[in-house]
């Protein structure tokens, strides 16, 4: 009658019938045969049906409901904080466009990046927490990484991190971990948007199976694109637009836009081109009413102009100041026709009929200059021959915060269903990515662009340049006693390839002479220290105070080191000038001992 209990479990019901067959058997073997095997088999499982069938299903047979379910983890790994999630989710429930995926929220946390050593150790530690040693983990996880990605692995872009997502997978002991793109995230985000997550800027309907754009304002400018496979289900894959040229544009003989590219040239070094994300971005909006106030002196409102300084980089300074006829509201309005014009070239390029989705915290908060019959949307029309193509392309403003773990959840249940389904993983074939290096410009770079051979002086000059702008060597952990300060103060300090009569070219910048000779300096917003100049640059410099009048500030002197334009200093005394000039002079003069 004990048998009956395990009628419900059907995985058992086979096993009583070789229960009874092996005891049927045993009665004809004697034990001291081969195949007292059977004999032992029978009383294990009539030993077994003693035990209530409620006890069995408590200890190793889950509960039938909860079997039907995986744990997943997805991840938002941003420059300064990383979010997790983990979702139970059932593999057989469908993924539906323009719905949340599957899954049930289990536990999410925010971690500063600052307080870990990995993005390894991060997620140890959140499964830690919420998923005990005896409790069962994740089957896939799903990164979504600022940074380029390449064989499932990704060096960060403003964290000396890297991840690579095999190895994470064995160490952590779960099934598939696949690291993407944090902007790739947003795209996938996209085909989980519902009426009142966007706002929809024409009225153009999508057409199915078409392409689909996404492109976002932040930090920086990121862009992807997704198209539908034979399945109808959508891929996304990654660009890098953001850093394609900028175009300037104008109206008849209005050259505001090309003084604007001019005025970038200068700021960074005289390269012979600037990207569109030095425009089309939160620092693009700096960059342009620092222009603006350039240009225009005597329009600066004073007040606004120092909140700008003493937070140097903060577009909301702007945003929060733009008034009509003001140089912040200009600037956002040269900022919006410039983000249209990106948005209807993407368009050209990709035709979404689909829909072109515009993301992004800076776009959210200025979404005032990008609605309406403003210089967003004529900019966005304004392609010439090809004007009328753009009348076909959805145009929608996501609102949704959370783009980045939308996606990343979304494509984790993708992953989900294909390792259950036994699909094997897809690598892009491409070089592994390492650290940037600086590379010398090559000779072609030294032919003008009419073909013509710069004389020498003047490719000295621009290899000069080359070397100013890339001088920056960080002080290693194993190096700060050798740097450790013998004489520091506060400075101010022209930016690269700065005008130093002009105020807006000027840095303040924790510096000092180090132990061992050499000129160090603080990166404030990065937190890191480096070297201005070694102590054999300093060897043959020469270092003189400049008159009174050649520099926008006072109790200015500069240092000549060979091979680099000139450095100019400027200290806030004429005591503290001339200490600076003796000290570095003795740094000049002594010997190696």
């Amino acid at each position: 009658s004990s048998h009956q209990q395990f009628t419900t479990v059907p995985m058992y019901k086979s096993l009583i019938v070789r229960a009874r067959a092996a005891v049927t058997l045993a009665r004809y073997v004697p034990p001291r045969s081969d195949d007292c095997k059977a004999y032992r088999f029978a009383a294990a499982v009539a030993f077994a049906a003693l035990v209530p069938a409620s006890q069995w299903r408590g200890s190793d047979c889950q509960d039938t409901e909860k079997r039907r379910h995986e744990l997943v983890l997805s991840a938002d790994c941003g420059g300064t904080t990383s979010r997790l999630r983990l979702y139970r989710v059932d593999p057989h429930e469908p993924i539906v466009e323009s719905q949340d995926p599957p899954g049930t929220l289990v536990s999410e946390e925010k971690f500063p990046n600052l307080l870990f050593d990995s993005i390894d150790q991060i997620i140890e530690t959140f499964l830690s927490r919420h998923c005990g040693p005896r409790e069962e983990k994740p089957l896939v996880a799903v990164l979504a990484v600022a940074g380029i990605v390449t064989n499932n692995q990704c060096r960060f872009t403003n964290l000396d991190w890297a991840v690579n997502g095999n190895e994470l997978a064995q160490s952590l002991g779960i099934q598939r971990v696949e690291i993407m793109n944090d902007f790739v995230a947003q795209g996938y985000g996209t085909l989980t948007l519902k009426e009142g997550d966007y706002v929809q800027l024409n009225n153009v309907a999508p057409r199915r199976g078409a392409p689909v754009a996404c492109i976002g304002a932040g930090t920086g400018l990121g862009e992807c694109f997704l198209v539908a496979d034979p399945s109808g289900e959508y891929l996304c894959y990654p660009s890098e637009g953001g850093h394609a040229e900028f175009a300037p544009r104008g109206e008849g003989s209005n050259e505001e836009q090309i003084e604007l590219l001019k005025y970038l040239k200068v700021k960074f070094s005289g390269w012979n081109r600037i990207s569109v994300e030095r425009v089309v971005s939160g620092t693009g909006i700096c960059n342009i009413y620092e222009f603006l106030a350039y240009r225009n002196p005597s329009q600066i409102d004073r007040a606004t102009h120092r909140e700008f300084q003493s937070t140097p980089g903060d577009a909301g300074v702007i945003a929060r100041n733009a008034r009509p006829d003001s140089l912040c509201g200009r600037a956002l309005e040269i900022f919006a026709e410039c983000y249209g014009a990106q948005c209807g070239s993407l368009a050209i390029q990709l035709m979404p009929f689909r829909g072109l989705f515009i993301t992004g915290g800076v776009s959210n908060k200025l979404h005032d200059y990008l609605e309406g019959e403003g210089a967003f949307i004529r900019a966005f029309h304004d392609k010439g021959r090809v004007s009328p193509l753009l009348e076909q392309v959805p145009l929608f403003l996501v609102k949704s915060d959370d783009m980045g773990q939308r996606g990343a959840h979304l494509r984790s249940v993708r992953l989900l269903k294909e390792v259950l389904a036994g699909v094997s993983t897809r690598i892009d074939e491409a070089t592994p990515v390492s650290e940037d290096t600086l590379v010398p410009p090559r000779n072609v770079l030294f032919e003008s662009v009419h073909g013509e051979s710069e004389d020498k002086a003047t490719l000295q000059q621009f290899v000069s340049k080359f070397q100013y702008r890339n001088r920056r060597l960080p002080i290693g952990e194993d190096e700060l006693t050798h740097h450790e300060p013998v004489f520091k103060t506060m400075l101010w300090r022209t930016v690269r390839g700065g005008d130093p009569k002009n105020d807006f070219d000027w840095v303040y910048r924790e510096m000092w002479i180090a132990r061992n000779g050499s000129l160090a300096y603080l990166n404030k917003q990065r937190q890191e220290k480096f070297v201005y100049y070694t102590r054999e640059d300093l060897r043959n410099a020469e270092i003189e105070p400049l008159p009174e009048g050649s520099t926008s500030r006072p109790w200015s002197f500069s240092v000549l080191v060979d091979g680099f334009e000139p450095a100019i200093f400027s200290a806030s005394s004429e005591v503290g000038r001339n200490l600076w000039i003796e000290e570095l002079r003795v740094v000049r003069g002594s010997s190696d001992t």
